[in-house]
């Protein structure tokens, strides 16, 4: 019996599943419930160019990481770098940028970044993020129950549940000036932390290439985002 030959094409490769958090202005849906924002536009971009199919799905920050490290789902964003993710994934290059900043109430004194803060004073970032991680292996004195978002961390603020908040400069600004908080707060810059994708490092295995190739896509969507924004 003759091979079966199969067209170049009737074999497509199958859709990638990433996840992400609402996040605005990084990632959130719009009126139409499709994936926007800074973060969600680059990486929707970069796979338009690839002529790949894709899958985004919003769910809680934690849940968004779990999910690529049982296998899942392929991919999450926005991330910056930490060791922990490292272990089972790998992150693209930069798609969005990041200042971690800390807030505190216009009159609480002191600076957060000096170790007389660090041991004296209360702190907290929310639940999954890599701010959180970072305070506890930095001996901050954070809560054992972080909140869930960054609404409810700016809502502990404000109760005075902390001292100071450690959070992703663009997000927490759009929460405070929505509120009309900024003449009630003031910010103190941390470090800056790059934002990018982290593949799966099973499905990085199964897809050799892919890698390179969305990496590629990336500084030219980056590119195109900026100058709608100019």
């Amino acid at each position: 019996m003759p091979a079966l030959l199969v067209p170049s094409n009737a074999v497509a490769n199958p859709a990638v599943v990433l996840t992400t958090h609402d996040l605005p202005p990084y990632s959130f849906r719009d009126a139409d419930g499709n994936i926007d924002g800074l973060a969600g536009r680059v990486v929707a971009c970069a796979f338009s160019s690839m002529a790949r199919d894709f899958e985004i799905h919003i769910v809680p920050w934690k849940r968004a990481q779990i999910e690529v490290e049982r296998g899942t789902a392929d991919g999450f964003f926005a991330a910056s770098r930490n060791a922990q993710r490292d272990v089972y994934a790998v992150m693209s290059d930069i798609i969005a940028d990041q200042n971690w900043t800390w807030y505190l109430l216009s009159g609480t004194e002191g600076d957060p970044n000096s170790d007389a803060f660090r041991t004296s004073r209360s702190v907290s970032s929310f639940l999954g993020a890599n701010m959180q991680g970072w305070l506890n292996e930095n001996a901050y004195r954070t809560v054992d129950y972080p909140p869930q978002d960054n609404e409810a961390l700016l809502d502990m603020l404000l109760k005075n549940r902390f001292d100071a908040i450690l959070a992703n400069d663009q997000v927490m600004d759009d929460l405070v000036r929505s509120q009309e908080l900024s003449n009630s707060l003031r910010k103190v810059l941390l470090r800056n932390k790059p934002l990018g994708v982290y593949f799966s490092k099973t499905f990085l295995a199964s897809e050799p290439g892919f890698l390179e190739k969305f990496n590629a896509e990336v500084p030219k969507c980056r590119d195109t985002e900026e100058n709608k924004s100019s």
